[in-house]
């Protein structure tokens, strides 16, 4: 198996999902702080949830804030590591070297452990489709929750004061039952978001309140032909009398 040019491979892979992705993202996010790179590599990911005739309508994220709260603690954590490391390292002899070693080593571990809250929140997504709303999450696994348009009753939004400033805010989903369905908690641009899903409703209820086509009416050949058919049928006894009778009111009904 030839490896020399794997790595092409997998660049030309890479660029395959990047501009497929792109290809389907929604045009008015194109260009936009929300068509980053990141954000586009996960719409390679949810076009594969994606049904027949089904779109992405708007795509959000929860709020920079819910990420930097994680950062504050653990950053202050990291500084009083870091201040006792060079307290130690300035006023002790060699006999601490394994304290020092310690605290180089819960430093690194809190370093990886804002990376890592970084990768969840970059691969925590909400979307709006024009048939549900599709919750994705995590980092290997991956979770995904879905709530249908059509059982959204109701859309209640809560934004604080803060929040109204920073443009951050709770959207609950509500069913025909008052139960809630999804509570997403400091999604940015609530408001956006909530109209798009109740616009996603309203295109969706007249397809499905629609009544089906009523079939074509048959010309005199066509009938003539199908019932010389379903003559043929009952002669072969392929039909019963009572299926032959109800048939051949069907089709003279169409004529």
């Amino acid at each position: 198996m030839e490896l020399g040019n794997f790595p092409a491979r997998i660049e030309g892979f890479a660029c395959r999902q990047f501009f497929d992705a792109a290809i389907e993202w929604p045009v008015q996010y194109r260009g936009s702080s929300s068509g980053s790179p990141a954000i586009i590599f996960a719409m390679a990911y949810i076009r594969h949830l994606l049904g027949t005739d089904e779109k992405v309508l708007i795509q959000a994220k929860r709020h920079i804030f819910v990420l930097l709260g994680h950062f504050v603690k653990e950053f202050l954590v990291l500084a009083a590591l870091i201040a006792g490391w060079i307290v130690i390292q300035r006023y002790t002899g060699p006999e601490f070297f394994w304290i020092k070693l310690a605290i180089a080593a819960i430093a690194l571990l809190l370093v990886v452990s804002m990376l890592f809250d970084w990768l969840r929140w970059n691969n925590e997504a909400f979307y709006i489709t024009n048939r549900r709303v599709i919750h994705t999450s995590g980092v290997l696994n991956k979770r995904v929750l879905d709530s249908s348009i059509s059982k959204i009753n109701d859309v209640i939004t809560e934004q604080s004061f803060f929040g109204r400033i920073f443009n951050y805010g709770t959207i609950k989903i509500l069913t025909a039952t008052e139960e809630v369905i999804n509570s997403v908690d400091k999604i940015a641009n609530p408001l956006e978001f909530k109209k798009a899903m109740l616009g996603a409703k309203a295109n969706l209820e007249p397809m499905i309140g629609a009544t089906p086509p009523a079939p074509a009416p048959l010309t005199p050949t066509s009938s003539a032909q199908l019932l010389e058919e379903l003559t043929r049928l009952k002669e072969k006894q392929l039909i019963t009398e009572e299926e032959y009778n109800e048939k051949r009111k069907e089709i003279l009904k169409r004529i």
